[in-house]
């Protein structure tokens, strides 16, 4: 065998190598991504359960209408002069942004937080929407975030809607375990 063939094959075997080692490479990069996004996404998934969200989800749901009634919360709003303590409004909406800005960047997989919190991104959405348009007048900018995902989500949830999750039949001996159905004779 010549000089120039050993070469040749020399040639082509490096090149094989160094395919395999960036096909590799990109595959430990997705890894890593998928890795990296779960860990945000546990993190912010757990922020929903600490005392303070939930405090704040509560006032949102519970008392934030009748206090938007009160002139001294609204001028607060509009000035800018918000002590936190007393608008928790403001610690939801900015959980919401958190999730946001990673989703519209890239660095949150879409599907997984719209399976998951589309729900109760659009439900706290819709009960922030006269604190988000009294906060514009003064911050046009504001949960700009927020409301991208919340778009997501209205979009989301009319596509379930429209097309509901059809469940696999259960096999044989297990039907009695479908709780959708209610039982015979009621």
């Amino acid at each position: 065998m010549s000089w120039e063939a050993i070469t040749a094959i020399a040639s082509l075997v490096t090149a094989a190598v160094i395919a395999a080692t960036a096909i590799i490479a990109v595959v430990q990069i997705r890894h890593l991504r998928t890795a990296n996004q779960l860990s945000a996404a546990l993190s912010l998934y757990r922020e929903v359960d600490e005392p303070s969200i939930q405090a704040a989800r509560t006032f949102v749901s519970t008392e934030l209408e009748e206090r938007m009634k009160d002139q001294v919360l609204v001028d607060a709003l509009l000035t800018g002069k918000i002590d936190r303590a007393v608008h928790q409004e403001i610690r939801l909406g900015n959980y919401w942004e958190k999730f946001g800005l990673l989703l519209r960047t890239g660095m949150l997989d879409r599907k997984l937080f719209l399976d998951w919190g589309a729900p109760s991104c659009l439900n706290d959405w819709t009960l922030l929407r006269e604190v988000t348009r009294t906060i514009r007048k003064r911050t046009p900018e504001v949960w700009r975030d927020f409301e991208y995902i919340a778009r997501l989500s209205a979009r989301h949830i009319d596509a379930i809607l429209a097309h509901p999750m059809q469940q696999p039949e259960w096999r044989e001996g297990l039907e009695d375990l479908d709780i959708r159905r209610a039982p015979a004779g009621q």
